[in-house]
């Protein structure tokens, strides 16, 4: 269980922690880009006490925030339009249409920048964890809240920050004003973490 945990930390689900969306594509079900987190522990579970399985879920979002962010952060910082840009001729740009030619933007790529330093810095978090969970015998969930608490003041207004930006396709100086709005927040780690 401890390994699944460690494991949905980063990203990947597996059989006991679940994504709900993938689980849904695998029935047939198309469902939507999510508001909300989908990693969730299996239901058919039943070894779990229910305050258990309310902690276990509350970690696990954490892994939903951290591979969207990091989705997020491997498309906008594709350099693959300089060189399509520099490849291409004047007779192959007139003949694609306007939808297909990526739109680029600086901004979006240092934002990507940022949000790569603090997946790296929460990824060393939670190879800590693991470390300190194999050398010494300790309350998991309890080590595992603690070694975390400050990600969940930063991954989900990071990530509501990055769905805006990629539902409105916020660009360049809309982008710096909503980074300018979203930086007055009250919350000095988050306050750091956007300037």
């Amino acid at each position: 269980m401890l390994h699944e945990l460690l494991l949905a930390l980063l990203g990947y689900t597996g059989d006991l922690i679940i994504d709900e969306r993938e689980h849904s594509k695998s029935l047939g079900v198309d469902a939507p880009i999510s508001d909300e987190p989908t990693f969730k522990l299996a239901p058919d579970i039943s070894f779990i006490q229910p305050s258990e399985r309310d902690l276990i879920e509350k970690i696990t979002t954490l892994g939903f925030y951290y591979r969207e962010l990091d989705r997020f952060s491997v498309r906008s910082r594709n350099l693959s339009w300089i060189r399509a840009a520099n490849a291409s001729s004047l007779a192959s740009d007139l003949s694609k249409p306007k939808a297909e030619k990526p739109s680029p933007s600086v901004y979006r790529r240092a934002i990507a920048n940022g949000i790569v330093e603090i997946l790296s810095v929460y990824r060393s978090a939670v190879l800590h964890i693991e470390q300190k969970l194999l050398s010494e015998t300790v309350p998991i969930l309890a080590t595992v809240t603690q070694g975390l608490n400050k990600f969940f003041v930063l991954l989900p207004p990071l990530y509501e920050l990055v769905l805006e930006i990629e539902r409105d396709d916020i660009r360049g100086g809309q982008l710096l004003n909503l980074l300018h709005k979203r930086c007055h927040c009250g919350v000095p780690e988050l306050q750091t973490c956007i300037q």
